[in-house]
């Protein structure tokens, strides 16, 4: 008898949704691509790509709402804890006690990486109390323009 070869749906599927989410990002001014092999889930990058930029929170929530997924639960420290001030999102799709208690896959999600802007980084700083404003600006000039 012939072995039944597996089917790889991640990949279809993942590329189904890569389109949908590439046209939200861009119009809260982000270019979003692909990192990863789609094998186990879909790993995005969104980088500042115009002038204006958009809330990035509220593009990770348009996300959610379009992939009928769950942003996973993240403080602060797990979200921010990457180099350069790089923000860190997971969406969670049928994955078992995350989304369905009837089926589970803990591969389906989406990890998305949201590359910050100058301003955006520089904030980040103040706003945590790391620095003062003037040692914010010092790292990327143009902030204090923004206030």
């Amino acid at each position: 008898m012939e072995k039944i070869k597996p089917t790889h749906a991640k990949p279809s599927l993942y590329a189904y949704y890569f389109e949908q989410l590439k046209d939200i990002a861009y119009t809260y001014g982000y270019n979003l691509v692909l990192h990863g092999s789609l094998n186990r889930d879909l790993d995005l990058v969104a980088i500042p790509w115009q002038k204006v930029i958009g809330d990035h929170d509220k593009m990770i929530e348009e996300f959610c709402t379009v992939l009928g997924g769950r942003p996973m639960l993240q403080d602060d420290s797990s979200r921010y804890c990457f180099p350069n001030g790089r923000m860190s999102y997971v969406i969670n799709l049928n994955r078992g006690e995350y989304t369905h208690p009837d089926f589970h896959d803990p591969q389906y999600y989406i990890d998305i990486s949201v590359i910050p802007t100058p301003d955006q980084y520089n904030k980040r700083i103040y706003d945590l109390g790391t620095g003062t404003m003037e040692q914010s600006v010092k790292l990327v000039p143009g902030w204090a323009e923004t206030l």
